[in-house]
């Protein structure tokens, strides 16, 4: 493996990802949820470190013309792919670079309102992670945001064996001629064998069982970064806190707005204990071991400054918020850290059905519930926070930032649709979205289907067939009741009911999103 690598996996490309924590309107809707104060919006800079393909940073930059996007990825060919998507989508506001993160930190950048890492930490090592924390703390502006995301103690405690065989079997298992996706399988089988055997650790360990079992069907470029990287250090939230001290940083809020609501994500028997610690940081590693923390995406701000109790109603309140997901799909129960949470209908079936017919301030909600019953302000707080961690609901930009970023997100987005229709790379199954500055998942066919509308006045099945030769000609085929279809005439005709389906139910909520 070349020096330059330091470790790390470049062998095979990541997979692409977007991940709408990351965006800025994300991160400060957190922040204001958390009770802090957030950076700009209407005109800010944005940095991101290892951004992989870098398709969620294009994104970014299309749904946010009025901010400036850098970020480095030290694979130049992550980076040469997101230079030709800024350069197809018309990104003048995106700059990447191949910089590992010690030439980054020399080079001279502007100060950022937020900086954003995903997954990054674990995988680079302490001396690569001591630069990411000289590049935050020259780069970063006083009250700006930093997101970073990490694996985390105790959920990994039992799995770093598993971890260490996958890897070290590639190491000394393998030749380099072997191919990565072959040496993996190799490790898996081996994994899968172990498993087996009365007394190994793996048969003591079952709660691995589960976690070995959906190691099987992920995709291989994506277990190669997880798993087979030189470095690979899980750490607890106090060891985070402790390393980015050193650039001024402090904990402000998870960037999960959900995890705000220690109701729904605690038991009574964790919330009692939790109430007996005073130190917030030793309660973020206590809730840790209470819940088995795997994985955390946090939110640390240099200079973080409380809102006051009138200041953080009014954040939420003055907020607008839109329907992300079709209101049929806003199921009352939600998954959280604690297993599953039922949400009162009299509060939010009111406030999902108003949202259903136009975007609508706090405010707008809370004079919804108030003929519903008393206290209806302080209902509609706590509920725009949980429908918007459990991905309902988002809160909008101003409608003269929306306007702005019609144009340039209408680019990216028919960049990423011709993507699709060709199928020569990844799937990126995101779109722009001008109305909230961030991203909506738009799968492989909802793409497909937004391109049969460019083919101008052919009927509905003239559009399927032209659909079915893109298929067949990167031969995938259809599934129904988990089967392939078989024929051409068959397989047109699911084509167009699955396209009705589509117009009926995903094409309203893109269009009332600016998508289309």
């Amino acid at each position: 493996m070349n020096d330059w690598t330091e470790g790390y996996v470049t062998e095979v490309d990541y997979t692409y990802g977007f991940y709408k924590e990351m965006s800025p309107a994300s991160m400060r809707y957190a922040l204001s949820a958390a009770g802090y104060e957030a950076p700009p919006i209407d005109h800010f800079s944005y940095c991101e470190l290892g951004f992989g393909q870098g398709a969620g940073l294009s994104l970014l930059a299309a749904a946010n013309p009025q901010g400036n996007f850098y970020g480095t990825d030290f694979n130049p060919a992550h980076s040469a792919g997101a230079a030709r998507m800024a350069q197809a989508s018309g990104l003048p506001n995106l700059h990447v670079y191949d910089d590992s993160f010690e030439q980054y930190a020399a080079r001279e950048l502007p100060k950022f309102d937020y900086i954003t890492l995903h997954g990054v930490w674990s995988w680079v090592g302490i001396e690569n992670c001591n630069h990411i924390v000289e590049f935050i703390g020259k780069h970063l502006k006083v009250g700006g945001a930093v997101y970073i995301s990490y694996n985390t103690l105790p959920g990994w405690t039992h799995a770093l064996p598993m971890r260490g065989l996958l890897s070290q079997y590639v190491q000394y298992q393998t030749a380099p001629a072997d191919s990565l996706a072959g040496r993996i399988d190799g490790a898996l089988k081996l994994l899968n064998a172990l498993d087996g055997v009365p007394g190994s650790y793996f048969k003591q360990t079952p709660q691995l069982a589960e976690r070995i079992k959906g190691l099987q069907g992920q995709n291989r470029n994506y277990l190669a970064h997880e798993y087979l990287n030189r470095h690979w250090t899980p750490v607890f939230f106090s060891q985070m806190v402790e390393a980015l001290e050193a650039a001024k940083l402090s904990f402000a809020a998870h960037a999960n707005p959900l995890n705000c609501i220690d109701s729904l994500n605690h038991t009574k028997e964790l919330q009692a204990v939790l109430d007996g610690i005073a130190s917030p940081i030793f309660k973020e590693v206590v809730r840790d071991l209470g819940i088995n923390q795997s994985f955390r995406r946090d939110i640390f701000v240099r200079g973080p400054r409380r809102l006051s109790r009138h200041d953080h109603a009014a954040a939420l309140l003055d907020t607008v918020y839109a329907l992300v997901v079709e209101r049929a799909q806003c199921a009352l129960k939600i998954k959280t850290t604690v297993a599953e949470a039922t949400l009162n209908a009299a509060t939010y079936d009111p406030i999902l059905d108003a949202l259903a017919n136009a975007p609508a301030s706090g405010r707008q909600l809370a004079e919804v519930l108030a003929s519903a019953g008393p206290d209806a302000e302080n209902r509609v707080l706590q509920a725009v926070i949980v429908l918007v961690g459990a991905g309902y609901i988002a809160p909008c930009v101003s409608s003269a930032q929306e306007a702005a970023a019609k144009a340039s997100s209408d680019r990216f987005n028919q960049h990423i649709v011709q993507r699709t229709v060709r199928a020569t790379e990844g799937d990126f199954n995101f779109l722009a979205c001008p109305r909230t500055g961030t991203g909506v998942a738009q799968q492989r066919m909802g793409q497909l289907y937004m391109h049969a509308e460019t083919l101008g006045e052919a009927t509905p099945e003239q559009r399927a067939s032209t659909l079915w030769a893109l298929l067949k000609s990167s031969r995938q085929h259809l599934l129904k009741d988990g089967k392939p279809i078989e024929g051409d005439e068959a397989s047109v005709a699911e084509l167009t009911r699955r396209h009705e389906e589509w117009i009926t139910t995903q094409r309203p909520l893109l269009k009332s999103l600016g998508v289309l």
